[in-house]
């Protein structure tokens, strides 16, 4: 993530998961803080959302 946009974009794209309760994406840091129901969604499920946006999640 290199800006503002990329940041929104990472956003929209976890916000819009079901499951999701909170995210706190960083472009500082360049990192995402999910919380998430583990029973509705998964880190794999979320990694996909964001490889699907164009970014590498780590």
């Amino acid at each position: 993530m290199s800006c503002g946009h990329c940041v929104m974009r990472v956003k929209k794209a976890i916000e819009g998961m079901q499951g999701v309760k909170k995210v706190d994406v960083s472009l500082e840091n360049k990192q995402a803080v999910v919380e998430f129901d583990e029973g509705t969604t998964s880190v794999e499920k979320i990694k996909a959302a964001i490889k699907e946006t164009g970014y590498e999640p780590v």
